[in-house]
């Protein structure tokens, strides 16, 4: 199952469905729901879940790390889509397969009685698994991404731009050409197997970059990031009026 061909997305750190239904609101393709640096829990995911498919929306959820223990009860929750972090081997590959998919193809339990399966009320099992993301934030998984995105059961990518200028000693410069270099290579292996391929802008001028390169599923940063940049404007905004007509 793949979550989305083509659409915009962004990250949901602040742990409330409230929040979800202003993404949706704001007609957004897909939230992703951040576990590692986010503030949810798994009820909070599911209140979120709930928002997002009432209004339409998809979701996805990046969890903490590759040994997160909780990955059958976010999956239950009918999350869309799941996306791993610190990908870099054929062996960490296998290990999410492994967590996140019902056998044949991997070993999660099953319970019909979830939300995901409308509390045993549907009976197609399979037809309703997650999407699988893989992060690739490294050099050493771009390296290996021809091989890593060859696997059937994975669905996209993301490109990990920050976590990479951290590697690359740019810390932040997620436009840096030698980034871009690096997103190019991801983009083509990425299309080469067919898979989608996400990547986080935070303006006008960068998301353009983005979709002229081909990203499939441009991410516009993260709800605090809009939220504190808005309110900031705004104080910014009356200093400036205040200053310019003292009392």
């Amino acid at each position: 199952m793949r979550v989305l061909d083509k659409g915009i997305g962004i990250w949901q750190i602040l742990n409330s469905n409230l929040i979800t239904d202003i993404i949706a609101s704001a007609e957004f393709d897909f939230v992703l729901i951040d576990l590692e640096h986010g503030l949810h829990t798994i009820e909070t995911i599911q209140n979120c879940v709930f928002a997002a498919s009432s209004a339409g929306m998809k979701t996805i959820v990046r969890f903490p790390t590759i040994d997160y223990e909780e990955v059958v009860q976010v999956i239950e929750t009918g999350i869309d889509g799941i996306l791993f972090p610190h990908i870099e081997t054929i062996k960490d590959v296998e290990r999410i397969i492994q967590k996140s998919f019902l056998p044949p193809i991997g070993n999660k339990s099953f319970s019909p009685f979830v939300s995901k399966y409308k509390y045993g009320l549907n009976k197609k099992i399979h037809d309703k698994e997650a999407s699988l993301g893989l992060l690739i934030e490294s050099l050493l998984g771009i390296n290996n991404s021809p091989i890593l995105l060859k696997n059937k059961n994975v669905n996209f990518v993301y490109f990990g731009a920050y976590d990479l200028s951290l590697e690359l000693e740019i810390p932040g410069q997620i436009f840096h050409p030698d980034i871009i270099h690096n997103l190019k290579i991801l983009i083509k292996h990425a299309h080469d197997e067919k898979k989608r391929i996400m990547s986080i802008y935070r303006n006008k001028e960068e998301l353009k970059i983005l979709v002229d390169l081909g990203v499939d599923l441009p991410i516009a940063s993260v709800d605090t990031s809009h939220l504190a940049n808005k309110l900031k404007n705004e104080t910014s905004f009356y200093k400036e009026i205040r200053n310019s007509n003292p009392l």
